[in-house]
């Protein structure tokens, strides 16, 4: 594909998890191309993307399947995020590697009975899990579950992860960002030769896909310290979860399909109260906490990842659709999209490194606001 000016114009329309992760991969495989033009551009950036409120929690949630497509990308940022918790990146990006307990049913209901001793697809791509015995089961008696298993997995703090890639990004002088809403993409048309879309929800509007509909979420980030694991539970009413990170526990949850109200609900609060007490007693004593909404981007047709040739002759790639889980497939879906771009505009030849693959894809910039205390002797 001819590119204008012999320069690669590449336009990222979307600032959350999806689009910075798929901007920091352009920049791993064009970094030898000197004539890269990056722009993102989007109507919000952190803090004020749906990614800041989630708990940031891997694992495949919220998806109508979890077939071998979602496994590969979820396996794929599962090893990024594992790797970077044991780098340097991991206090400043948030990112914390812990136990996850996952029960089934409640005093023996809300499951049903051929899944009492079904285990996901996607423990097989964690470094370690296990089926819950009954003598394991016995710790939540009190929740009377019929199954559950244990994992390792990763809790990414969003709302710490987002700013550190910005900086990454920003510090290259072919990144340019724009805060401006579009309400169509054709009025990208001849300022990029390749747009990505990674707008999530607001694709129903901006390329008319209906099947995309708001999976409200509301969350309560609450003060819990004593709380080092993720807990999620079955209850009489209905599914609950706990997840710890940095300096907060968030609390659900919600997922209401087809409401687009971004105001919390006193009920949907006392509920998840309520649920989460059921399983962690002590959380029965919280008061106070922040009240969180955000609309998931929940797609009948799971995650639209692909090139469409408009009629107009731009090359887009989607990609948005990913539910609650744009944390858990991330990087996946980036080095997807990226590979596709690479078709349509093929890089120069990679430089050389011995980097490892997550210092690849970004690197922490130094942040002078930082104070380091020494400790007094």
């Amino acid at each position: 594909m001819a590119c204008s000016s012999n320069t690669y114009r590449i336009t990222i329309v979307g600032a959350g998890i999806i689009g910075l992760t798929t901007a920091c991969t352009i920049l791993k495989e064009y970094a030898a191309n000197e004539n890269l033009q990056l722009t993102i551009l989007s109507e919000k950036f952190s803090p004020d993307t749906t990614g800041d409120i989630s708990a940031g929690f891997w694992e495949p949630y919220g998806l109508n399947a979890v077939d071998e497509r979602i496994l590969r990308w979820a396996g794929y940022t599962y090893d990024i995020f594992l790797s970077e918790f044991f780098s340097t990146k991991a206090a400043r990006a948030g990112i914390i590697k812990l136990p996850s307990y996952s029960l089934q049913g409640y005093n023996g209901q809300n499951i049903k009975d051929d899944e009492t001793t079904k285990k996901p697809e996607f423990l097989k791509l964690v470094r370690h899990s296990h089926s819950l015995d009954q003598h394991e089961l016995a710790m939540f008696d009190h929740l009377k579950p019929k199954s559950g298993f244990v994992m390792v997995s990763v809790a990414v703090e969003v709302r710490k992860y987002l700013p550190q890639l910005l900086r990454f990004l920003s510090e290259d002088s072919r990144v340019k960002f724009i805060k401006k809403k579009i309400h169509s993409l054709i009025e990208l048309k001849d300022k990029a030769d390749v747009v990505i879309n990674c707008t999530g929800l607001a694709s129903r509007d901006l390329v008319g896909d209906q099947t995309l509909r708001p999976a409200r979420g509301q969350v309560l980030r609450v003060h819990a310290p004593w709380i080092k694991s993720v807990y999620t539970f079955d209850t009489e009413d209905g599914f609950g979860y706990v997840i710890p990170q940095g300096d907060t526990v968030v609390l659900g949850g919600t997922f209401q399909l087809n409401d687009w109200n971004t105001k919390p609900v006193a009920s949907d609060t006392q509920k998840i109260l309520r649920m989460c007490s059921k399983a962690l007693p002590a959380l029965e004593q919280i008061r106070h906490g922040k009240v969180q909404v955000g609309l998931r981007p929940y797609r009948d047709n799971g995650v639209r990842l692909e090139h469409e040739k408009t009629s107009i002759d731009m090359n887009v790639v989607h990609c948005y659709g990913h539910s609650g889980a744009g944390v858990t497939l991330s990087w996946g879906c980036a080095k997807d999209v990226v590979d596709i771009v690479k078709t349509l505009l093929p890089p120069k030849s990679k430089r050389q490194d011995n980097l490892l693959e997550h210092e690849k894809l970004w690197r922490l910039i130094p942040n002078f606001e930082y104070v380091v205390l020494k400790a007094k002797i």
